[in-house]
């Protein structure tokens, strides 16, 4: 099932969560699952989940999580092949707009990613880009309020791990595809 967090209580640690069907369901920090911390759970965030029935008879969610970005998908499929399928540079572009306006919608500030950005920007080799990883975490840390991020900060490190030690290809298209990112990111506005 899928809903959005309609208000959460991180201090006492519960919430609910508005399912598509006009139903409201309670959920708490045991409800949460695939990483997903209480503190992920902003008003508004997209939630997969299942309920179940608690012995007083009330529902509850239960394992909830984040679900994947039809974007994500694309990229972790696509980002680093895109030089080679050409044809599909304008799917690709409108998948960056697309998940940059999540980003957007999210409250990712362009400025949040900016060190990110331009340490991609200066790597020379698939390892300089290898040795950010950290770096990636370090930023989805220090930005813990805000899951959007996470999920992005995910996905730069998931491609990063994909990437083969020697292929300049796969540099060249990372670099492209974070770019593609901030640039539509900077287009839909909204920064604060």
């Amino acid at each position: 099932m899928r809903g959005r967090v309609r208000n959460v209580n991180v201090e006492r640690g519960f919430g609910f969560i508005t399912s598509e069907d006009g139903n409201d369901y309670y959920f708490n920090e045991d409800s949460l699952t695939s990483g997903l911390i209480i503190n992920d759970c902003q008003r508004n965030v997209e939630i997969e989940f299942d309920i179940t029935k608690q012995q007083d008879g009330r529902t509850k969610a239960i394992n909830c999580r984040i679900p994947e970005h039809e974007s994500v998908k694309y990229f972790k499929e696509s980002a680093l092949v895109i030089s080679e399928k050409k044809e599909l540079y304008d799917l690709f572009c409108d998948y960056a707009k697309k998940y940059a306006e999540r980003l957007a919608s999210g409250e990712v500030t362009t400025s949040m990613i900016r060190k990110i950005y331009a340490r991609i920007l200066n790597a020379r080799s698939v390892e300089d880009i290898k040795l950010l990883r950290p770096h990636f975490a370090y930023t989805s840390g220090r930005n813990e309020k805000v899951a959007v991020l996470r999920e992005f900060m995910d996905l730069l490190d998931y491609l990063a791990k994909k990437m083969e030690i020697n292929n300049e290809q796969h540099l060249s298209n990372y670099k492209r595809f974070v770019e593609a990112i901030v640039a539509y990111r900077k287009y839909v506005g909204n920064d604060k």
